[in-house]
């Protein structure tokens, strides 16, 4: 299938704006939804449409998604208690479904995360795998049940439906996974949990913008889910080293994972007397484990693999770290 309109909500987001200056790059016309319209100027000077919406108000939402082919769904928030994350990603996502299909999208993209197979994944992690998000990680959750709500409202309404789970998104424009970790690893020395010798997940934002265009236009990915990581991953060690180089440090932090999980309960309770737990067990795991999210099925259904390796990605974050903070080595 080939396309020529499609809705972005959350468009004035890292994710999303990504992914709609990839779509106008690509000659496909953009009504990229924003809160917040004055945060999508730069997409306006690329040509989209900014347009003013929220996923509470599915009204809106119908409204926007007339005319348009695809309807691609990455607004979501992070953080907040239990009720914010679950009218946003639950009741948010649901709502996006109905709109679409109100609307006559003929296609549905729903961005989810690797978040909801939980903490405890170890070895190869392939999408059929349960999800076993942890109870004290809103946001997985969160993202758990929006998944098995857009299932639900796809079923219903007959829309063609697509799940992408991306990992650790990183490149020109993150926050969270390139600008954050590199000014970490320039503040201090590089912070390892037993070595660093777990796997991290980081995928190109680049790499995931293709995929998901691809899973769009391509036939075999209706009614499936995909993972968005490399494989195979590397390591905490590989990952943040880049950013420590690019920070000019070579000294490391080695943080005891036994040290960490002793004090996990605690800060756990603590953070939820607050009405926004933090696992830090489960984070430890996470830090530890040796597993990697497939990315077979991407290959084998839609002749899809990762373009960008780790070393060309961060030389390109490299470059917009250095335009974009003060100055520094890099």
């Amino acid at each position: 299938m080939t396309f020529q309109r499609a809705l972005v909500t959350g468009a004035n987001g890292f994710i999303g704006a990504a992914l709609s200056a990839a779509l106008l790059q690509r000659g496909i016309a953009v009504r990229a939804m924003c809160r917040t319209p004055r945060k999508g100027a730069a997409l306006a000077e690329l040509g989209a449409q900014v347009v003013s919406g929220d996923v509470q108000d599915r009204e809106r939402m119908t409204e926007l998604a007339r005319g348009c082919d695809v309807f691609f769904h990455v607004a979501a928030v992070m953080s907040g208690s239990a009720a914010y994350t679950y009218n946003v990603n639950v009741l948010g996502a649901q709502n996006a479904v109905a709109a679409a299909s109100a609307a006559g999208c003929a296609r549905f993209i729903h961005i989810s995360t690797v978040a909801v197979y939980g903490f405890n994944v170890q070895g190869v992690v392939r999408e059929e795998q349960p999800l076993q998000p942890s109870r004290h990680d809103f946001y997985a959750l969160s993202k758990a049940y929006g998944e098995r709500a857009v299932q639900r409202e796809a079923a219903r309404t007959g829309i063609a439906l697509t799940i992408i789970r991306p990992a650790y998104v990183y490149g020109e424009g993150s926050q969270l996974w390139s600008r954050r970790l590199y000014e970490l690893c320039r503040r201090l020395p590089m912070p390892l949990v037993d070595g660093g010798l777990g796997n991290a997940h980081p995928i190109y934002i680049g790499d995931l913008c293709d995929l998901v265009i691809c899973a769009a236009q391509h036939p075999n990915a209706i009614g499936q889910v995909f993972n968005a990581a490399p494989d195979p991953a590397p390591t905490w060690a590989e990952f943040l080293g880049h950013y420590a180089r690019m920070a000019g440090r070579s000294d490391r932090l080695t943080l005891p994972a036994p040290l960490l999980m002793s004090a996990a309960p605690l800060v756990t309770a603590l953070t939820r007397l607050r009405g926004t737990p933090f696992d830090l067990a489960g984070y430890v795991r996470m830090l530890t484990h040796r597993a990697t999210y497939s990315m077979a099925k991407a290959a084998e259904l839609l002749d899809w693999r990762a373009r960008t390796t780790l070393e060309e990605g961060m030389r390109r974050t490299a470059l917009w770290l250095q335009r974009t903070s003060a100055p520094t080595q890099l």
